[in-house]
């Protein structure tokens, strides 16, 4: 296979994309040494010890999301980006993947791009995390998005995708994901922050749109964070 051929090649799996040595190795044996020249070439991109990028003129990094090929998941603020219409924008992406290795290429290239990702490594992570497809991203499922994001302090992040969302979220399935889970270093159970957050909804706009019993939390500091979410989302909605 002469250099041209794999390069061709190269652009067929991979325009767009981030990949490793060892994938590239799939195509031909000699990879190493082609990719190296290719580098010299101009024709690919050296991101770290052991990956490449063929390039691919993106117009911003959710276009780089959906074109690069490697297994990942928008989670947490990202994904509540999605979900609530980026209603809080957000310049920090949070993304699990499977592996170290591509967590430290994504690193890599989004450093040199002065992109922020904050990125978790998690094994099985197809299976540790319920995800859709939304417009070629994966993202994490809403009832998971809006139970962590409250448990990391995140109530507008949670309380917008909540509203924003409301004809989709399954309050069975925040109920079963919060009802034993606490706002980190807290006492208070997530479920009951969002009940809360429902019956806030409820009396400000007047009408039952959301079908919780009442309920109260316990700490004022978090009463007021929730109650502040509630009015930007209802004011600004």
């Amino acid at each position: 296979m002469y250099l041209e051929e794999f390069a061709k090649n190269l652009k067929f799996k991979w325009k767009g994309s981030l990949f490793s040595v060892e994938a590239a190795q799939a195509v031909h044996k000699r990879a190493k040494e082609y990719l190296h020249r290719l580098e010299k070439a101009g024709v690919v991109e050296r991101v770290c010890w052991g990956w490449y990028y063929f390039p691919y003129e993106f117009r911003d990094v959710w276009e780089f999301l959906r074109k690069d090929e490697g297994f990942k998941i928008l989670i947490r603020q990202t994904a509540s980006c999605i979900w609530n219409y980026d209603f809080i924008h957000r310049n920090v992406y949070r993304l699990a993947v499977k592996d170290r290795s591509y967590k430290r290429a994504l690193e890599a290239f989004a450093k040199k791009r002065g992109w922020i990702f904050e990125i978790e490594v998690i094994s099985g992570l197809e299976n540790k995390i319920k995800f859709k497809k939304i417009d070629g991203l994966l993202v994490e499922d809403l009832e998971s998005c809006i139970v962590n994001c409250m448990a990391e302090w995140s109530f507008l992040d949670a309380i917008s995708a909540l509203y924003f969302r409301r004809d989709e979220a399954s309050l069975r399935e925040l109920k079963q994901l919060g009802r034993w889970k606490r706002i980190s270093k807290t006492e208070i159970r997530i479920w009951n922050a969002i009940k809360y957050a429902c019956n806030t909804f409820n009396e400000n706009l007047g009408r039952k749109i959301f079908n919780v019993r009442n309920t109260r939390v316990s700490r004022p500091d978090i009463r007021e964070l929730i109650d502040e979410s509630v009015e930007k989302v209802v004011e600004f909605a």
